[in-house]
């Protein structure tokens, strides 16, 4: 299902890295870089919400914001729970795993489409809190697979207004949950690459566009083996060449040796805003969401894998 923008805009965004191990490539533009895990609170948990309201705040002091709209990775997406109680703003706490960034700008481009208000959309997540969560603390010491991601640990704030600025929101394509016999919550880039592939292959129909109409195809984080199967997934089911994929995960460290690479929520609008518009040279870019949807519960039962992909389509001006 695919909808179109005519007066939908990023203006502003406000990211933060909290952990500079394997040195992100990112780390050099962010608004604001630390290595504190902790944020001076007790838990890990609280302190991924110190990092939302970071970064939601330094937008406030900007620009008036009539909706908050935002997504972690924890239970009952606790960090933007805790975030938002502290805002006082109007808050649709979503979920979406690692596609919650994605999510959040297709709500609010569709808010501010029919009401002509500003938007805030906030993702974060903490490595320490994923790891405890979906896997084992890392205190534990368990050995880690060569198809295990480590997650990026921060938050991104974006505001998205009706006013124009050099980042236009054109087209977004939800998309459908897909179920595979993929069992492995080790390996989410597996799980992800079909419901990418799909999305991707929804939006061009959709669009009436080839793949080479985008400068750049930007993933989420399905990691350096991921984005092979969701290449050639989708190669299988179009008959069309794909030659401008970046993943997030995939890049988002410069040590190369960090398992399948990045994932999180926060890893992809990092590399969008950190690294990508850095560069100054794609002009139309798709931003695709990957999202794991899987729980500690549904991994302990042995239940195959859903995903889900949501995509955008941005235009950008230097």
């Amino acid at each position: 299902m695919t909808y179109k923008f005519r007066n939908v805009y990023i203006s502003d965004k406000c990211s933060l890295l909290a952990s500079t191990k394997y040195n992100p490539i990112v780390k050099e533009n962010v608004n604001k870089c630390i290595d504190d895990y902790y944020m001076n609170e007790k838990t890990i948990e609280i302190a991924e919400s110190k990092y939302q309201e970071y970064t939601i705040n330094e937008l406030i002091k900007k620009e008036r914001v009539d909706l908050l709209i935002s997504g972690d990775l924890q239970n009952q997406i606790l960090s933007s729970t805790l975030a938002s109680s502290k805002i006082g703003l109007p808050v649709l706490g979503i979920y979406s795993a690692c596609a919650t960034f994605v999510e959040g700008i297709i709500i609010g481009s569709m808010f501010i489409e029919r009401n002509k208000r500003n938007a805030i959309v906030t993702v974060s997540s903490h490595n320490l809190v994923s790891e405890k969560q979906f896997r084992f603390p890392v205190e534990y010491g368990a050995v880690r697979k060569s198809v295990n991601t480590c997650t990026a640990t921060g938050s991104v704030s974006a505001l998205l207004t009706n006013k124009k600025s050099n980042i236009k929101v054109e087209s977004a394509t939800i998309g459908v949950m897909i179920q595979t016999n993929h069992k492995d919550a080790n390996d989410m880039g597996s799980a992800m690459a079909p419901s990418c592939a799909t999305v991707l292959y929804n939006h061009l129909k959709e669009t009436n566009r080839g793949p080479s109409y985008y400068d750049l195809i930007l993933t989420g984080d399905l990691g350096i083996y991921g984005k092979e199967i969701m290449i050639d997934y989708f190669e299988k089911i179009s008959n069309q060449k794909l030659e401008n994929v970046i993943d997030s995960g995939s890049i988002f460290y410069k040590d190369k040796n960090v398992y399948a690479g990045a994932s999180g929520p926060v890893c992809l609008p990092l590399i969008f805003f950190d690294y990508i518009l850095k560069q100054k040279k794609y002009n139309k870019i798709l931003l695709i969401g990957t999202g794991s949807m899987h729980s500690v519960i549904s991994s302990n039962q042995k239940v195959e894998i859903p995903s889900v992909s949501h995509a955008i389509s941005l235009e950008v001006k230097y």
